[in-house]
């Protein structure tokens, strides 16, 4: 039996497949080009317009005022305020003793705590008691994220970073200290210890961004739908979750503050750059670092190898199943690691 086939049929029906596939394709791009056109459409309309970070209506920042008082009562009461002068703003910061501090204990380097990014002072409260009774603390407000420090001037640069600090430091009278920090104030505290290594005792970093491994571009996505104003409700709380991979954050306090912070702030500065491998190995300040092996940020094994690799002086730890919290996962036993750090470089 012979068969006969058409081709002119044949071919057309393979150009109508074709162009049906064509069209699909065409949607399955158009739509989220269309979606993200729109998000940015809307963020340029609501937006601040303002040249420096600022608190996108005085109702955002009146929820997040209470929020931020609800958690800093879960801390110990401040010895002393300050809102700093800066050449880019005022900087807010607290010194935190034990009570009954005596002279010896004040003299001591302060630990210095630096939040991470959208998270301002009252983070800590979970830290803080583990610390004051060896030794005093100063917590700041990040400058240009969420927080009581206000921006009024662009922060541009890395040097920009390094000289806010620098000058609030000096501002309370802070000659040299045990710098602290979590994430992007991490990475703040690593770029200061780059600039004025005279002034660091010593750095303790909580799965630090931007130093030792690159971020990952699925948190990089993650973190820039929180910017979105077309997000479903409640993206902000599971932001939250995923950067504890998955851990129920409802109910914990410094998750809520952090979310009314994302949803209410709009935060105008650069993205931190990726600190050079050159300039960890150049960096002479004592380091003890500390990464969440399932952390959401980064490769927690390249950022352990660049440790290894570049400071073979520093102390640092993997722990396999933290997360990017791991600061909070592992509050006793880290604290505990971090004073006595401390006390070997005083």
């Amino acid at each position: 039996m012979r068969l006969h086939c058409n081709t002119s049929t044949l071919g057309e029906r393979m150009r109508t497949v074709i162009k049906r596939i064509a069209i699909g394709a065409g949607v399955v791009i158009l739509v989220p080009v269309l979606w993200v056109g729109a998000n940015l459409a809307l963020l340029a309309a609501t937006g601040t317009g303002a040249e420096v970070s600022a608190w996108k209506s005085e109702q955002g920042r009146a929820e997040f005022r209470h929020l931020y008082d609800e958690t800093m009562a879960l801390m110990p009461p401040p010895a002393q305020t300050w809102d700093v002068p800066t050449d880019f703003g005022s900087v807010r910061a607290y010194r935190f003793e034990k009570p009954g501090a005596d002279e010896t204990y004040r003299a001591l380097p302060p630990i210095v705590l630096l939040p991470g990014h959208s998270a301002p002072v009252p983070m800590w409260h979970g830290n803080l008691p583990h610390y004051l009774p060896e030794r005093p603390v100063i917590a700041i407000d990040l400058l240009g994220q969420p927080g009581l420090s206000e921006p009024t001037r662009p922060v541009t640069n890395e040097a920009d970073q390094a000289r806010w600090l620098d000058q609030t430091l000096a501002g309370i009278g802070v000659a040299r200290a045990h710098l602290v920090g979590v994430s992007f104030g991490g990475w703040t505290a690593t770029n200061y210890a780059l600039h004025h290594p005279e002034r660091v005792a010593s750095l303790s970093l909580f799965d630090p961004a931007y130093v030792f491994a690159p971020v990952k571009l699925s948190f990089m996505l993650a973190a820039a739908g929180t910017m979105f104003p077309l997000m479903p409700p409640g993206y902000d709380a599971w932001f939250t979750r995923y950067t504890a991979n998955g851990a129920d954050t409802s109910g914990v306090p410094e998750a809520a503050l952090i979310e009314a912070g994302i949803e209410h702030y709009s935060v105008v500065e650069p993205a931190p750059s990726q600190i050079e491998e050159a300039e960890l190995r150049r960096l002479a300040v004592p380091t003890f670092v500390v990464l969440g092996g399932r952390s959401a940020l980064h490769d927690a094994s390249a950022a352990l190898e660049t440790v290894r690799r570049t400071m073979p002086q520093a102390e640092v730890e993997l722990k396999p199943e933290g997360s990017h919290a791991v600061h909070g996962e592992y509050a006793d036993e880290l604290d505990a690691r971090v004073l006595a750090f401390v006390a070997q470089h005083d």
